[in-house]
C-alpha cells in the first residue's frame, strides 16, 4: 500500500481536537518495543487523552478519546495495584481528565460520551481513567468484543483490571463490527457523527476492542488519534510511504539494526521501521502478527501529508503540540508534522538506537 491509497472520504464537515497530557509512565520497554539496546532497558511515555468537539452553541456534542490514568492509585482495581506494588512500572498524574476539563471551562455535564480505545490495562497500557468522576449522562463507548474478553469487571471477577463503577448507572454501547461499514486505508471505519467529521476506526493487534479514530479538523486535514497501534514511532517509522534519509542515520549502531548498515553504505534511504513489536511475553500485544500489518496501515496514514498521526503514547511529540485549553486544529500550519524524524536525534527523548 502506497500513501496514496489512503482515500481520504470529502465532507465539509469537522470537529475540533484538544490534546490533554494526563500522566506520566516508566515501563519495561521489552513488553512494548523490539529490538531493546543495553541501557534503554526502561520506555518513559506520557499518556495522551484527547477532547472532541462537534458543532457549536446548544448543539454541539463533546466526547472524550480516552481518559489516560486516574489520580488515585488506592481506586484501581486490585490486579492493577499488585502491578504498581511490585514495582514493575512507576507512573506520575497531575490530575483526573475530569479536573482538568473543568479547570478548563468545560462543564462535565457537556460531555456526552467517552470512547475507550482499549479497555484493559494491558501490561501497561492505560487508557480508561476513571469515568465515575463523569457525570452518569455520559455515555462508554466501547470497541467490538470488549465484553466477550474482558467482562465481567471487578469485583465479579477478582482478577480484572476494569471495575464495575466505570460502568454502573450510566449508558454503556458497544460498538460491533456490523458499526464498521466503511473502510478508510484498509480499516474498517464507522462515520460516529454520521457527517463525515470523525471516524473511529477497527485497529486489531494490541487487545481486542482495540479502535483507533480519524479527526477532520479542517475539510482537508485530519488528526489521527493511533491509541495504542505502537508506542514509539520508530515502529511505523522509516516505511516505504516514507524512507529516512541516509544523512538522519548516522549515529544509529550499525551492530543491532544491520539494516541500517546496508542503507547507509549504499546511500539507499531507509526503507523499514527501525522497530517492531515484541513477539513473546511479556508484549502488551495479544495478536502481534495483526498488530505489525494494522502498523503498516498506520504508516500509510502517516506519510499522507493531510494525516497527523498522534499515539497515545509517543514522548517525541511532548514538546512540539500544544496542549488543552488549545487546539489542535492548526497542526499543518505550525508545522507540526516537519518534527517527525526528532525521534532520531541522538539525546532526545526517544533515542533508543545505540547502546547508552
Amino acid at each position: 500500500m502506497s500513501a496514496d491509497t489512503v482515500t481520504l472520504p470529502p465532507s465539509t464537515a469537522t470537529v475540533s481536537v484538544s490534546i490533554l497530557n494526563v500522566a506520566r509512565l516508566d515501563c519495561p520497554a521489552v513488553a512494548l518495543v523490539h529490538p531493546v539496546l543495553p541501557g534503554h532497558e526502561r520506555l518513559v511515555v506520557p499518556v495522551f487523552a484527547f477532547l472532541i468537539e462537534h458543532g457549536k452553541n446548544e448543539k454541539a456534542r463533546r466526547e472524550m478519546f480516552n481518559l489516560g490514568v486516574r489520580k488515585d492509585p488506592e481506586g484501581f482495581a486490585p490486579a492493577v495495584r499488585n502491578m504498581l506494588q511490585r514495582g514493575a512500572f512507576g507512573m506520575h498524574v497531575e490530575a483526573n481528565v475530569a479536573t482538568l476539563l473543568a479547570e478548563g471551562g468545560v462543564k462535565l455535564e457537556s460531555v456526552d460520551a467517552i470512547i475507550w480505545s482499549i479497555s484493559q490495562w494491558l501490561t501497561y497500557s492505560p487508557s480508561t481513567g476513571d469515568p465515575s468522576t463523569f457525570p452518569s449522562s455520559t455515555e462508554l463507548v466501547i470497541g467490538p468484543g470488549t465484553k466477550d474478553a474482558f467482562f465481567p469487571p471487578y469485583p465479579k471477577n477478582p482478577d480484572s483490571t476494569l471495575l464495575a463503577s466505570d460502568f454502573q448507572g450510566r449508558k454503556v454501547t458497544e460498538l460491533t463490527t456490523e458499526d464498521f461499514t466503511l473502510s478508510i486505508g484498509g480499516f474498517a471505519a464507522y462515520d460516529y457523527f454520521g457527517d463525515g467529521s470523525f471516524y473511529l476506526l477497527d485497529t486489531p493487534g494490541h487487545c481486542p476492542g482495540h479502535i483507533t479514530a480519524l479527526a477532520r479538523v479542517t475539510p482537508t486535514s485530519f488528526i489521527f488519534m493511533g491509541g495504542d497501534t505502537c508506542h514509539h514511532p520508530g515502529q511505523f517509522r522509516p516505511s516505504t510511504h516514507m524512507p529516512c534519509p541516509c544523512s538522519r542515520l548516522s549515529s544509529i549502531s550499525h551492530e543491532h539494526f544491520p539494516h541500517v548498515a546496508s542503507s547507509t553504505s549504499t546511500g539507499t534511504p531507509l526503507a523499514i521501521p527501525l522497530l517492531t513489536v515484541p513477539f513473546s511475553p511479556p508484549s502488551v500485544y495479544t495478536d502481534p502478527v495483526r498488530a505489525v500489518e494494522s502498523i503498516a496501515r498506520l504508516s500509510a496514514f502517516d506519510a499522507h501529508p493531510d494525516v497527523l498521526v498522534l499515539l497515545a503514547h509517543d514522548r517525541t511529540v511532548e514538546d512540539v503540540v500544544r496542549y488543552f485549553p488549545e487546539k489542535a486544529d492548526k497542526w499543518k500550519e505550525n508545522g507540526w508534522k516537519e518534527k517527525r524524524w526528532a525521534f532520531l536525534e541522538r539525546g532526545g527523548r526517544a533515542w533508543r538506537f545505540s547502546p547508552a
